[in-house]
């Protein structure tokens, strides 16, 4: 069998071991690249390679260099988001942030770049959301049934129509600003529902809906990473390894 239909199978095995689509695909020289959207973390699929690479089907897929990258939809963010909210943690972890940046003298982003000008609160939030979603088998369910409405509520406040996109997108700045304007609001004032005032578009104008920010060290993405992330339809967040298969 060919090492092109052994990855192949390889590929279909773990996707129904962990029920989720992940894509095999090759690189360069010995280099493969496993990829999948929310799902198990990194080390629970390497787990299942390892097993899968020690059966008698993928054996010329032993002595490839499988790296393995995920990464997290905005289902994902929605989710994790409102289970901190509902479990109490997500005031607490944005006032630890935004502290945190003060002491530090964090400077704030030039207006215009993730749209108005946002404070310590807003940046605090993002990555105390986008942790979550790193550190979460399966992020992208919901981790009690009454989070689900919220959720629904939570995307639909992220979601922007753009005038050179035929489809609506959803970006996590905008769900950000819901969540903190619900949360700001007095107790007797609360909406009922996750909703986000829209700025002009005038005033939006070269805001990019969930754009990475590329971390210093970080490679560029790579060509078979970008066909994946093209059929997901994004991947903000990734945690990315890889391993020597034996």
């Amino acid at each position: 069998m060919s090492r092109s239909r052994q990855a192949a199978l390889l590929s279909r095995h773990l996707s129904e071991v962990t029920d989720v689509e992940v894509g095999l695909y090759y690189d360069t020289g010995a280099r493969w690249i496993a990829m999948w959207a929310d799902g198990p973390l990194q080390e629970e699929m390497r787990a299942h390679l390892g097993a899968a690479l020690a059966g008698h089907h993928c054996v010329d897929m032993r002595d490839r260099e499988i790296d393995c990258h995920r990464s997290t939809s905005q289902r994902a963010w929605a989710a994790r988001a409102i289970a901190s909210r509902r479990e109490g943690t997500l005031g607490a972890a944005i006032a630890e942030g935004a502290a945190h940046r003060r002491s530090l003298g964090v400077g704030m982003p030039r207006p215009g770049v993730h749209g108005p000008a946002h404070t310590h609160e807003y940046y605090a939030l993002l990555r105390h959301v986008d942790d979550l979603c790193r550190g979460t088998a399966y992020p992208e369910r919901a981790s009690a049934p009454e989070d689900e409405p919220l959720i629904g509520q939570l995307l639909a406040a992220g979601t922007r129509d753009h005038a050179n996109n035929s489809r609506p997108t959803v970006g996590e700045y905008d769900m950000a600003t819901a969540l903190l304007a619900a949360g700001q609001a007095p107790a007797g004032d609360r909406p009922s529902k996750l909703t986000v005032l829209r700025a002009s578009e005038e005033g939006q104008r070269g805001r990019v809906s969930r754009t990475p920010t590329r971390p210093p060290g970080r490679s560029r993405l790579l060509p078979a990473r970008r066909r994946h992330e093209r059929r997901q339809g994004r991947a903000p967040h990734s945690d990315r390894g890889g391993r020597r298969a034996r």
